[in-house]
């Protein structure tokens, strides 16, 4: 993570992948909330704390192949998260 306001970097987190290359999967989102959700390469969404990169909770659901999104829908956010060709919808409290 960076502050952008100096451009520092504030904290990181390791992706390992089965090819040893590194990344993640599909992308990140960056919610007001103070979370940031990322796919990671085994096949997990992870939701870490903005703040200091913490995980705080994941979902073993397979490799996250798009960016995570959310949504409102009556007046209770969702995030959804693509997996080939499904969709996870998950409920943020």
């Amino acid at each position: 993570a960076i502050d952008y306001k100096t451009g520092k970097i504030v904290w990181r987190r390791p992706y390992p992948s089965a090819g040893g290359n590194g990344g993640g999967g599909g992308g990140l989102l960056t919610t007001a909330g103070g979370l940031v959700f990322a796919g990671d390469a085994g096949g997990n969404i992870v939701a870490y704390d903005a703040a200091n990169g913490s995980p705080l909770w994941h979902s073993h659901i397979g490799n996250v192949t798009a960016p995570p999104q959310t949504y409102m829908l009556d007046g209770r956010q969702y995030l959804l998260v693509a997996i080939g060709n499904t969709y996870y919808a998950f409920t943020l409290y």
